[in-house]
């Protein structure tokens, strides 16, 4: 499977990698009447980016988001507690990975992405609209989304399009794995076999949506 199961990584990705053209946009850049998208993409460059869907309950947003086609759809997910897994990514052992692995660190920052009304907003009114870091800052058209981010911003642009930080051995994080209730019938009963045949296979959360989606299911 193509998740942290195996590595015990984090993956932190170039912003210029993501959907969202605009990614990491100033407000100085929506001032102008054309905004510096060679600037904009020099920025996104410097800032790797690792984001999480913030919820204590799932929703069919969770599982739908990012996903272009149902080919393209994310089978699983990983849930964990998330005061453990900032002290995992801030540990002594996760910055010195980091300050050796990762050239030119400016700085480590992690917080809940704040969105915001952008498109539309006159441009005097703009200015209320400032944040801290950029990288947490979205527009509103993305709110579903929920995200909560660790972001690693540099001094000077990645030739890396990620990093995988290493939080240790998952066997000995507290975490939950859930399969995708939107998958097709006969591939979320293969990915359940999978995860309950892995040494993993404690670790599984039945998705609460389940029967809700696919009412063949109901035993």
């Amino acid at each position: 499977m193509n998740t942290p199961l195996e590595s015990g990584n984090i993956w932190f990705a170039r912003s210029d990698s993501f959907g969202d053209k605009m990614e990491c946009v100033m407000i100085k850049d929506l001032q102008e009447d054309i905004p510096n998208f060679k600037e904009i993409e020099a920025r996104k460059k410097r800032n790797l980016i690792s984001c999480f869907h913030v919820g204590n309950k799932e929703t069919l947003a969770f599982w739908d988001t990012y996903a272009k086609t149902d080919t393209e759809r994310r089978k699983f997910a990983l849930r964990f507690d998330r005061v453990e897994l900032i002290s995992r990514i801030e540990s002594a052992e996760s910055i010195e990975i980091l300050e050796k692995s990762v050239p030119n660190i400016k700085s480590i920052v992690h917080g809940k992405v704040i969105y915001k009304n952008l498109i539309g907003t006159k441009k005097e009114n703009l200015s209320k609209k400032k944040v801290l870091y950029p990288a947490f800052r979205k527009e509103y058209a993305f709110a579903y989304e929920r995200e909560y981010r660790f972001v690693i911003s540099l001094k000077k642009g990645s030739s890396s399009l990620g990093f995988g930080l290493n939080i240790g051995k998952l066997e000995d994080i507290d975490f939950s794995i859930l399969v995708n209730p939107l998958l097709e019938t006969d591939d979320y009963i293969n990915c359940i076999k999978t995860i309950k045949e892995s040494k993993f296979g404690t670790h599984l959360n039945m998705s609460v949506l389940t029967k809700w989606i696919k009412p063949e299911l109901w035993k």
